[in-house]
């Protein structure tokens, strides 16, 4: 794996008005294409207030990304607490509440994982998969909070652990654009409310260094993560979903979905973690090969993979995203799932390798660049 130096800084951006068209119908009923084709989207002249632009963005975002977005489906965790409310967890240095974004009248839970101690903090933002909730990526954020990384994990309205109680038409309404722009905006203004309260020494967030924050997801979390590192759906005048006080992403089952084009414009470092039995829960991909797409499109230089023999969709959800079963049932679409005995071997290298991406990428640890040029404890099919 080619190890290239850490990426230079894009100036910020603002924070964009969302895309928030209501009439944005669900999947087609037959569900057996590839999801972006089996998007039915309105006539434009139906969307009474969107504008050329907005219209055009949706049509390309459900062509280019959406391919997969349906993979990572989640849990049903504890509903977030009130507004302004933030409770202490029985797990040390866990605290959750939930803001307010006025712009679009939209509630975002988060939940706050911080190493122990009182030093100042990387921090990694988190996005769950399609059905998820606060619980993904929970494994993986107790490893980097042991490693000095703090992560923030988002739960998305719309694409969350809600629509279960709408079963397979509101799964499928969920894996939209519509939806992935939402995420975007919901990362863009956690980034906001974070560095505020950074800035105002508030608290536990007083410990996170502005200069190192990275995203990862899972999933419609790495689709999430895709569009917050910069990928260019190609529309002219569309809004920006990039985030650029991100130093750093990883992309947890990522997927092209039906056009690779605009993934070559994500120059800043990415990290994508997938395996041989990555399939699409809620499409026809059985095994993951289709997922390495994302990491050939990216440019040469700041990229690595980590592809683990055996690993499946749930492999890499890192606790917390056990949905896909239930996708698979609704479905009647089961999967090839990932050995027991690996369970524990697949669980390290991930832990370990995105550790180190954390730690080399948003804190300069030369020491943890040095054991990602050669990893430890890789099997004779797995692939760095």
């Amino acid at each position: 794996m080619p190890i290239a130096p850490p990426h230079a800084r894009c100036q910020a951006q603002s924070l964009n008005e969302p895309l928030n068209e209501p009439h944005i119908q669900p999947l087609d009923e037959t569900f057996t294409r590839p999801l972006a084709r089996s998007l039915t989207w309105p006539s434009p002249h139906s969307l009474p207030d969107a504008d050329p632009t907005r219209r055009a963005l949706l049509r390309r975002a459900s062509a280019l990304s959406l391919g997969a977005t349906s993979a990572a489906l989640g849990a049903w965790p504890a509903l977030a607490a009130p507004e302004g409310e933030a409770k202490a967890e029985a797990e040390a240095g866990v605290t959750e509440g939930r803001w307010h974004d006025r712009s679009r009248l939209r509630d975002i839970p988060w939940r706050l994982r911080l190493p122990e101690g009182d030093g100042a903090v990387a921090l990694v933002v988190f996005s769950h998969g399609l059905g998820g909730s606060l619980d993904g990526g929970t494994e993986w954020a107790q490893a980097w909070a042991e490693a000095g990384v703090a992560t923030l994990h988002l739960q998305h309205a719309g694409s969350d652990r809600a629509i279960w109680r709408g079963g397979l038409p509101a799964v499928k309404a969920a894996a939209s654009a519509e939806q992935l722009v939402e995420r975007a905006h919901d990362v863009q203004f956690a980034v906001e409310q974070l560095l505020k309260l950074r800035q105002d020494r508030s608290g536990p967030w007083s410990r996170v260094r502005p200069e190192a924050l990275g995203m990862a997801g899972h999933s419609f979390g790495a689709q999430t993560t895709l569009a917050v590192a910069g990928r260019d759906y190609q529309v002219r005048g569309a809004p920006d979903l990039s985030e650029s006080h991100f130093k750093a992403f990883a992309a947890f089952s990522p997927s092209v979905g039906h056009g690779a084009g605009g993934i070559k414009g994500i120059t800043r470092p990415m990290l994508c973690l997938t395996g041989s039995l990555d399939g699409n829960p809620l499409g026809p991909e059985r095994d993951g090969r289709y997922r390495r797409a994302v990491y050939d499109a990216l440019p040469a230089g700041a990229k690595a993979q980590l592809w683990l023999e055996g690993a499946d969709h749930m492999s890499l959800g890192g606790a917390g995203e056990r949905g896909a079963g239930f996708g698979q049932r609704l479905l009647g679409r089961p999967r090839e799932r990932a050995p027991e005995r690996l369970a524990a071997h697949h669980a390290a290298l991930v832990k370990s390798i995105s550790t180190d991406w954390w730690r080399w990428r948003l804190l300069d640890d030369e020491a943890a660049m040095t054991r990602l040029k050669a990893p430890k404890g890789l099997d004779a099919d797995d692939e760095w």
